[in-house]
């Protein structure tokens, strides 16, 4: 399976997943996560992730659940709202 190459607008899970060197689909098997949640928060398409999933992706790359969260991107859309 094709490497992840690293990009500005990646999101932080992809980020770890480049410096770790394993694909989305790797970090499916080992975590347990279903890809197709993993993509879909890779694409930012599903964006209510659910703590015990972010628990196990963090476990596999080693790091908390708050270093996979995009804080300015959630304080923005908060702000937008009426």
């Amino acid at each position: 399976m094709r490497r992840m190459t690293y990009s500005e607008d990646m999101t932080p899970m992809d980020k770890l997943c480049v410096e770790k060197g394993i694909t989305r689909r790797e970090l499916a098997r080992q975590s347990g996560v279903p890809i197709r949640t993993i993509e879909g928060w890779a694409k930012r398409t599903r964006t209510s992730p659910n703590v015990y999933q972010l628990y196990k992706v963090a476990q596999v790359l080693g790091c908390h659940i708050e270093d996979l969260l995009e804080l300015d991107r959630i304080a923005q859309g908060e702000s937008g709202r009426a």
